[in-house]
């Protein structure tokens, strides 16, 4: 690790926490028992069986490729999963973080503001649709949702499906759907994990051992009655992360400092079952969110140079509710299943920007969603042996609203700007026989600006199990999806005129479509090698763009408006291949492959690299020790297209070492980016990482 030529001994956060970790190692490996060292042998050999690493061999329930629950390999539409196991190991504290174990997507910063949004199968962050719990979270850049603002703690899984479903959740969903999954409540238990990270050099401080990034969580959870009807779960997480600066005798930083805390509370209720309504449930949970962001940075002007920085204090708070139960017409055991959820969110923001201390603009945004929603399984009906359908319909209304000022006028063509719309949707999910399953659904939408639309889809299934009982399952699918521009996209007016220029919405925009085809194959090769093969093909129509070829000059500036300006295609694949290598290791290889071309301007889309690799190891050092490397590659991408520039291709190496200490206590340290790659903040058209070389200690305890 770098270190500093002031190193003063009598106090180093960083320091003193690995002497502490390293103490309590110690201490607590004299005093196990060998009853202990027995147990932790049979825990051991549990976490061979249940892989840090995405694999076919496990068998989850999953509840979007359907909107009802279906184990992983019997989906009818794939579904990439990343488990709580997974997001603990690799200690993912951000909805970032987390998808960046996914070896098939893409993550980038969203422009102008500190956080990411994702990229699946050349569709943008504006296109992808995100859920807690089959639950929008507010997409707070245009319709971008930005993935550090949701932290991990409470996560169960994250289920992810690629391509059009917007037959089955909507207009934002035409790329795609990521849903977070949240842990059920269980036995009374608690924990708390805390976790310090340098970044050498780079430290603001200017210290090189520093702690640079400090993180805490900590949740309690349990039953409130003796008949445990009534449980609980208070959970909160603090993130503090200085930001980066490559000279800290500079002002300009190349990463913005940021400060997050996230405070859920969830509260559930089963009804006795004595009654005629079985498996019931009610539900209700109340979260905070929030964020202090400190961006700096010059602005030259002529011959000057004007030291700029931007204060952002965002606030969230979301409220949500449900419940589902069997509902039973007669003594027989067919069950209609009712549920139903609401949801209330509320995203504010301040940002105040200041130039040379003096404050040049105040800008201030209210976001608020509301929605409900519900939905009835039908009874399965049988028509024969070889023939049963499951039916689902069901229906969603949801409010939206929008206003923003700058220095207190507002910066929309009114002051409040709104979007209602209803949705219906029907499913049919058609078994036939033991190795054929067909899922059909249509959604039917009414927006009050503009009008109605329907979107169909229809995936099929095969199974086939050969002469050695291993299962191998093809998959394919077509669908239509659909977006409506989103409220800034359509009133949004973003005044920079002090550099030169304003951004117009455009209230006549239409909705963008897409016609979504994808095929697949997962299956055993051998007992201990699974391979799966994925192909798409996405036709896109009417694409929302800023028309940068046609910019109005007016008093000198450069006015630029959305418009329908491009077609698109994109097509591509990804392979990948789980190797249980020996009782102790296990092996992940994916390549991701990704084209796309502009109908409009005959090119690539810009910012999606073509070529995607990941290389994952999970190796039990010993009954206690887990080493978890994982080696990434993106190709270079295309950055401007009338000049042709191109990000370059990039390695990086992260290393995670996890050392369980007893049953209550674990300790684990990490590197991260060990080849050190960072982008050139010299060329604007370098999108490599952000951040370079950063080592981290942690300790996790449960009781």
């Amino acid at each position: 690790m770098p270190t500093s030529n002031n190193f003063n001994v009598n106090y180093h956060p960083l320091s003193a926490a690995i002497a502490l970790v390293l103490a309590v190692t110690m201490a607590s490996t004299a005093q196990a028992s060998d009853s202990h060292q027995l147990n932790s042998l049979a825990d051991s050999e549990q976490s061979l069986a249940d892989s840090a690493l995405p694999s076919t061999t496990l068998d989850p329930i999953v509840v979007t490729a359907t909107r009802s629950n279906r184990t992983l390999s019997d989906a009818p539409v794939k579904v990439d999963v990343i488990s709580s196991k997974q997001i603990e190991e690799n200690h993912a504290h951000t909805l970032k973080e987390a998808l960046e174990l996914l070896p098939n997507v893409y993550l980038k910063q969203v422009h102008g503001k500190t956080g990411y949004e994702i990229s699946m199968q050349g569709f943008t962050g504006d296109q992808v649709l995100v859920l807690i719990d089959g639950l929008p979270i507010t997409a707070s850049t245009g319709s971008t949702v930005n993935l550090n603002q949701y932290m991990t703690m409470d996560i169960e899984q994250i289920e992810v499906v690629q391509g059009a479903a917007s037959a089955q959740f909507g207009s934002a969903a035409m790329g795609g759907v990521i849903n977070i999954i949240t842990k059920p409540i269980g036995k009374t238990k608690a924990y708390v994990n805390t976790e310090l990270i340098t970044n050498g050099d780079q430290n603001p401080s200017g210290d090189s051992v520093d702690a640079n990034k400090r993180f805490i969580a900590a949740s309690i959870e349990g039953a409130l009655d003796p008949a445990q009807r009534v449980q609980a779960r208070l959970s909160a997480s603090y993130l503090d992360d200085n930001g980066l600066n490559v000279d800290t005798a500079r002002w300009s930083r190349i990463k913005d400092a940021s400060e997050q805390t996230q405070v859920t509370g969830r509260l559930s209720y089963s009804p006795d079952d004595r009654t005629r309504l079985t498996r019931s449930q009610l539900w209700a949970e109340a979260s905070h969110y929030s964020e202090d962001d400190t961006s700096r940075f010059n602005r030259r002007v002529a011959q000057n140079i004007f030291p700029q920085q931007r204060e952002e204090s965002i606030t969230k708070t979301r409220f949500s509710t449900g419940g589902s139960t069997d509902i039973h017409l007669n003594d027989d055991t067919q069950a209609y299943q009712l549920s139903a959820q609401a949801l209330y969110e509320d995203y504010q923001s301040d940002s105040d920007t200041t130039s040379n201390g003096v404050l040049s603009s105040a800008r201030n945004t209210d976001i608020t969603t509301a929605l409900g929603q519900t939905q009835l399984d039908l009874p399965a009906i049988t028509l024969s042996d070889a023939h049963t359908h499951l039916l689902q319909v069901g229906g969603q209304v949801q409010r939206d609203t929008l206003s923003q000022t700058k220095n207190q006028i507002s910066e929309l063509i009114s002051d409040e700007v709104s979007r209602d719309v209803g949705e219906l949707y029907v499913q049919d999910d058609w078994l036939i026989g033991d190795n054929w399953e067909i899922l059909t659904g249509i959604r039917y939408q009414d927006d009050q600006d503009f009008g109605d639309h329907v979107a169909p889809k229809v995936a099929v299934k095969y199974n086939l199990m050969d002469a050695s009982r291993r299962d191998h399952i093809f998959r394919a699918s077509v669908g239509s999806g659909y977006r409506v521009p989103n409220l800034k996209e359509r009133y949004y007016v973003f005044d920079h005129s002090n550099l030169g220029y304003k951004v117009m919405g455009n209230p006549n925009l239409q909705p963008e479509t897409s016609t979504s085809y994808q095929v697949g194959y997962q299956g055993q090769i051998r007992d201990d090698l699974n391979l799966s093969i994925n192909g798409f093909y996405n036709d896109v129509e009417d694409l929302i763009q800023t028309d940068n070829e046609n910019a109005i000059i007016e008093n000198g500036l450069s006015i630029f408006q959305y418009t329908n300006v491009d077609s698109a295609y994109t097509y591509g694949g990804d392979i990948g291949i789980d190797w249980q290598v020996n009782d102790r290791a296990a092996l992940q290889a994916t390549y991701a492959y990704l084209k796309t071309k502009n109908k409009t301007t005959d090119s690539e889309l810009t910012y999606r690299p073509n070529h995607k690799v990941m290389l994952a190891l999970d190796y039990q050092l010993s009954d206690k020790l887990q080493l978890i490397p994982r080696l990434n590659y993106e190709s270079k991408q295309l950055i401007d297209t009338a000049a042709q520039s191109y990000s370059p291709s990039w390695w990086t190496l992260d290393s995670q070492l996890n050392y369980d200490v007893n049953n209550n206590l674990s300790v684990y340290g990490a590197v991260n980016n060990i080849f050190d790659v960072q982008r050139d903040v010299r060329d604007l058209s370098d999108y490599r990482p952000i951040d370079n070389r950063e080592w981290l200690i942690g300790a996790r305890y449960n009781w």
